[in-house]
Parts: C-alpha cells; structure tokens; sequence
C-alpha cells in the first residue's frame, strides 16, 4: 500500500513540475529566450474582413503585394521570442506636412531701400512708399495692380488670378505681354470706385498714377504701394526684387532678375567688342507724331541695344511732337516705329515717301523698321526682348543665328 501511495504520488508531483516549467517559460519569467509554443493570429488581410485564427506564421504582405490567407493548420508552430506577439497594430497618426519654404538669398534684397526691416521675411512686412510706409500683414492673396506693367511682372511671380482683375487694354495683343492671360480674367473700368469694390489686399501702382486716384483707394484704408518702374532693364531689377517681397514671391523674383542680368550680360559681351553706334529715332504716329527723347522706355532700349537715341541727342525730353522737317533735323540712321502694325505700316509709308526725308540715311537706306511695341514701350522685364530685338535688327551680323526665348509667366513657382 505503501508502495502504491509512494508512486502516485511521485507520478502527481512529476506532473505539477512539468507543468510549471512549461507556464513559467511561456510567461517569459527567464531573461534567456525559450523555445515555447505560442499559437499566432494571422492580421485579417483587409480592414473590414475578421481576423482568421491560424497557427501558420506569416511575413508581412510588402507594398506591392497582397497577402495570402491560407487555411487554419491544425499543428502548433514554435517561435523563438522574449515577448508575446501583438495580435493588432493601431493605425499611424497621419500628420498634415509642414509647407516647404524654399531657400533663397537674402541679401539680394540688402539694398532695397523701400524694405524697411531687409532681414525680415516672416509677416507682417513694411515697406517704405511715396505714400508713407505700409504694412502687409500676410502674402496677399487678393491684390490689384493699375499699371500694366507691374501686371507683367505679377504674372512672372505668381498665379494670375491672384490679381483681382484687369483692364481693356490688358488683352490687346499688340501691346500687352499678358493678353492672353488677361482674357478670363475680371475686367473694370478707369473709376478708382471699382477698384475699391474689389476689396484687394494691397494696390500697386507707377509713378505716372495720379496722386488723386492714390489718395482716394487709400482713404479705403487699402495699402497702396507705387513705385517706380525703370526704362532700363536692369534698373528695373530692384523693383522686381520689391514686388516679390512685397507679395511673399522671393524665390520668383530672384529667378527673374537672375534672367534679366544673364541676358543683358549676353547682349553687353557682344557689343564690347567695339561698335559703331548708329543714331536711331523712334517715332510713332497716331493723331500726331511724337518722338521718345531722353528718359523714355523707347530711348532707354536704344541705348542698351547699342545705338544712340537720336531724339535724346537732339534735346528732345521724353515724348515730345514732332514733324516730318523736325525729323530731317534730327537726321537719324535707323528709325523704328513702335505701334500696332496696321499704323505702323502706314506712317513708315508716309516717311519713305516724303520728299523731305529723301536723303535721310535712314529713308535712303531703307533702314526703318516696324517692332512690337508690347516691347518697347513697356515697364516691365519685357522691354528685355527690346533690346534684344533691337540689337539684331542694328547688328545683324552680330547675332547671326541668335534665337531668343520669350519669357516665362508663372508656372506654380518654378
């Protein structure tokens, strides 16, 4: 009996051993891994299915592929692990980007004398203007520009219909370098009471607005920034540089004086090899004829060219009438006629065929020519293929085989 007692015994307390070693190693009592038979549940393959118990093991389905769901194994599989695998993994957090904002040289606006504070490019910004100092709280996304050609150099730095609306004189092919983005856009009239209606953000306008239509849009309590578009190419960089600060387009405005100075630098190489500068007079007619004397965007591109602006060395001041005698005076080289064609045709007609300019070199030598004059009489970067132009027409030989690309409008900020 005692025999009997003693083994059953011993059988119960083998067992209970046995039993707690096994528990003690599936709850990981031991700091060492152990071989312990875990059953896993295998991820559901899809977020709306339940999950399948399964004992198989499998990898993790990649991006490209889609997971298999195999059939139930009736067999433990034994996985080497210090902890109990999870049966479910909570979803990511989606966390909206941070806007990228892309670097650019600062210094570039160093010397901006409107900037107030040139090392401040968060908001609100101050710029110094002909009207006082304004205060831009936030990149506008509503403004409005009276000039045309601040409006082509808005259209190189930003998205169009952040403009809030357009003149007639903006879709007119022959003389603007935005027509055709001018042609959806929101058209009014001259009255500044139009202006004020549309709400805008901030008012660009030039020196040639009139001091009572400035006064009125900012007693509207709209900030109204003039300034003073160039007849020279380059001089017209810093007021780019002003317009992309003014409006949070750095990076655009950098880009775009960078391309004006390379193409200048372009012209000016070629012409440094020594030239003799011909006397050219630009003229048009429309009731009158007028010539473009000194401090005109005509004169300013015939000297950048390489030509001598006639009507300037004459004494002629800006635009100034003139007649068919005036203009045997003046005795120019070359003369071009910038205005829409139709007239153009007609007044070159009239000059070739008056007797009075029979020996005129330019008459006598058939040198007088029609150019677009979207680039010669705008204040924007487009009088750049002014002179561009210009400098083929005077130097033929020069710029034998030269193309010359249009500039670009914004593109979404590249």
């Amino acid at each position: 009996m005692i025999f009997r007692l003693g083994v059953r015994g011993y059988v119960v307390m083998l067992a209970l051993a046995v039993f707690a070693v096994v528990v003690l190693g599936a709850c990981g009592v031991s700091d060492e891994p152990k071989a312990v038979a875990t059953v896993v549940v295998a991820a559901a393959p899809e977020a709306t299915a339940a999950p399948t118990a399964t004992v198989a093991v499998q990898a993790e389905p990649t991006a490209t592929e889609e997971a298999e769901v195999e059939e139930p194994v009736a067999t433990a599989v034994v996985v080497a692990t210090k902890a109990p695998m999870a049966t479910t993994v909570a979803p990511a957090a989606t966390v909206a980007p941070e806007p990228v904002v892309e670097a650019f040289d600062t210094s570039r606006f160093a010397d901006i004398d409107e900037i107030v504070d040139p090392t401040n490019f968060g908001w609100p910004r101050s710029v110094e203007t002909s009207e006082g100092v304004i205060f831009i709280d936030a990149a506008p996304m509503n403004l409005h520009s009276v000039s045309l050609g601040h409006s082509e150099i808005l259209a190189a730095l930003m998205d169009f219909d952040r403009l809030s609306a357009v003149y007639s004189f903006f879709v007119d092919e022959e003389q603007s370098n935005i027509a055709e983005l001018s042609a959806n856009a929101t058209m009014i009239g001259f009255a500044p009471e139009e202006v004020v209606a549309l709400e805008p953000e901030i008012i660009l306008a030039s020196r040639y607005t009139s001091a009572d239509t400035i006064a009125l849009m900012g007693d509207a309590g709209i900030p109204v920034a003039r300034t003073s578009l160039e007849s020279s190419a380059l001089g017209n960089v810093p007021n780019i540089l002003l317009i992309g600060y003014m409006i949070g387009a750095e990076v655009e405005a950098i880009a775009l004086a960078d391309d004006i100075e390379a193409r200048m630098s372009f012209i000016t190489d070629i012409l440094a090899a020594g030239v003799d500068k011909p006397r050219v007079l630009s003229v048009s007619k429309w009731t009158n004829a007028f010539a473009a004397g000194s401090g005109t965007t005509e004169g300013g591109i015939i000297e950048q060219a390489g030509g001598i602006n006639a009507a300037g060395d004459s004494g002629i001041e800006g635009h100034q009438q003139v007649s068919i005698e005036s203009i045997a005076a003046i005795n120019p080289d070359v003369i071009i006629v910038p205005q829409p064609l139709d007239g153009a045709n007609v007044y070159i007609a009239e000059l070739v065929g008056s007797p009075a300019l029979a020996e005129v070199p330019a008459v006598k030598n058939g040198a007088i020519y029609y150019v677009a004059p979207r680039y010669h009489t705008t204040l924007s970067h487009w009088n750049v293929r002014g002179i561009e132009q210009l400098a083929t027409l005077l130097f033929p030989s020069l710029f034998s085989g030269v193309e010359f690309e249009e500039f670009s409008q914004w593109g979404g900020g590249g």
